[in-house]
């Protein structure tokens, strides 16, 4: 027969232990210099303690500079997408005024 913990003596409430699930925030290091929190814009690896390197991503947030003849076909473009109503074609205009359409994606190097 199986024996309780009542039959047993030992029937003292059982206490959870309070372990906290939340994340641990990782505290940054505060420098002085402005160039050392600037992400460089090549790749290279960094070491992430006990010996462990891994590659690090380069920079993505690059685009390229328009040209006034890119603002201006980007402004009638987005005009014609704003009187048409086509989002889509506004969204281009608008994107081709800021440089971001990819266009320099392509180029050779």
């Amino acid at each position: 027969m199986a024996s309780t913990r009542a039959s047993t003596g030992s029937s003292k409430p059982r206490i959870a232990a309070a372990v906290s699930t939340t994340p641990e925030r990782k505290r940054k290091a505060t420098t002085t210099s402005t160039t050392a929190t600037k992400r460089p814009t090549t790749t290279k690896k960094s070491t992430t303690g006990a010996g462990v390197t891994k590659k690090r991503a380069p920079n993505t947030s690059h685009k390229r500079q328009p040209h006034l003849k890119d603002k201006v076909e980007g402004a009638l473009e987005k005009a014609e997408g704003t009187i048409t109503n086509k989002p889509g074609k506004k969204a281009a205009g608008a994107k081709k005024m800021r440089g971001t359409d990819g266009k320099g994606a392509r180029t050779r190097k």
